[in-house]
């Protein structure tokens, strides 16, 4: 049985390397660009995005990030168990019977309506805490949030309620990182005219926040005094479409090795279904990475991978456990011999929004579905060292 991800020390011949000194410079760029008085909530969900939560959240607060924000309670729980003391948000709702693990973690909580403020407030008070939350509200995306109009009076019954602090009031852009965007202020201007209205109701709000990574690349009015980023943290523009005036470093890449290669005559399939077959006498190298591990079977007969410095297109159907590719015009290729299939080799890179193009998808859904069965290896030259094992 595969031992579990944060045990996994075999060197297994297909992996992800997550360069620490990329992610620190991500971090200290976007600081730099946002200056003093304006917090960096890192975003760590899904595993931070597939980079390892834990190792990115030490990295993070190190840099200056001041919380940190999750998807669910169990990704929150999972810091504080491995030691993880700073502000941690979980930025989604959970339906009221987690309430009570949402205090017993000290999870600051996104709320969306009064009953679960209550429970809440119930929890803190029989374990004798004190629960930070926050109110969404929907300016525009349509998820989940209050109506801006609601605020003021949803503010007025939590303040009656005890062992519960209101921090701070969030929203969410839904077109920060399309190029045309009057609907990001358009919800720019709903969730500042609500702040105002709270305000001038002699309510003070610590923390208010809409700032995604598109728009801390290009709608600085939105910071306010925090902003949330993940996808900009890791590396990667949130789009095409947006500036890139924040210079940032992709932190991640997906290695593997060639561990077979054959020479097949013209007219031999590839693969299930033979949706492949050889044009021509082809030498075919086999990669041991597949859909299970987050290689789309949809890029089958469209991916390309990098070995030697050279693009090698794959041929045939991506299997659950590996795929093959046209070695042919690469010379020299031998068992053993790196393959890149996200990332940079030579003078070329595959990028995740390469990725996400042959797929029909975006870069975000590329490096959070890689599967559990790849390890991770930090990476961090200004140390001089590599570390293997994986949390």
């Amino acid at each position: 049985m595969m031992p579990p991800r944060e045990n996994n020390r075999l060197l297994r011949p297909a992996y992800l390397e997550v360069d620490l000194d990329a992610l620190t410079y991500n971090i200290r760029s976007i600081k730099e660009r946002l200056g003093r008085g304006v917090e960096l909530m890192a975003i760590v969900k899904a595993d931070g995005y597939g980079h390892g939560a834990y190792e990115v959240s030490k990295l993070a607060l190190e840099n200056g990030a001041g919380s940190l924000g999750v998807a669910i309670l169990e990704e929150g729980a999972e810091l504080r168990e491995k030691g993880i003391k700073a502000p941690i948000v979980n930025l989604f709702p959970e339906p009221p019977e987690r309430a009570k693990k949402v205090v017993e973690y000290d999870l600051d909580q996104i709320i969306t309506d009064l009953e679960f403020v209550k429970r809440l407030s119930q929890e803190a008070k029989r374990q004798n805490k004190r629960s930070n939350i926050f109110i969404e509200i929907d300016t525009g995306l349509g998820r989940y949030g209050i109506p801006p109009q609601e605020t003021i009076d949803l503010v007025k019954k939590i303040k009656r309620l005890g062992n519960v602090r209101l921090k701070g009031i969030f929203s969410q852009f839904s077109t920060a990182d399309q190029r045309k965007k009057d609907f990001a202020f358009h919800q720019l201007s709903l969730f500042k005219n609500t702040l105002d209205e709270l305000e001038s109701f002699s309510n003070h709000i610590p923390i208010k926040s809409i700032a995604n990574s598109g728009a801390v690349l290009d709608i600085p009015a939105s910071y306010f005094n925090h902003v949330r980023v993940g996808h900009l943290l890791y590396g990667l523009y949130p789009s095409l479409e947006t500036s890139e005036s924040i210079r940032v470093k992709p932190a991640m890449s997906l290695r593997s090795k060639v561990i077979f290669i054959k020479e097949v005559e013209k007219g031999t399939p590839i693969s299930y279904g033979k949706t492949y077959i050889a044009k021509k006498k082809t030498q075919i190298a086999t990669i041991p990475l597949g859909y299970a591990d987050g290689y789309s079977r949809l890029l089958s007969n469209k991916g390309e991978v990098l070995i030697k410095g050279k693009r090698a297109k794959v041929v045939g159907r991506v299997c659950m456990d590996a795929f093959m590719v046209d070695v042919s015009h690469i010379p020299e290729v031998k068992l053993g011999d790196e393959v890149v299939v996200m990332g940079r080799q030579g003078d070329d890179e595959i990028t995740a929004h390469d990725l996400g193009k042959w797929t029909n998808t975006f870069a975000y859904e590329i490096m959070t579905r890689m599967g559990k069965r790849l390890p991770i290896v930090y990476v961090q030259r200004s140390k001089r060292s590599t570390n293997r094992t994986q949390n």
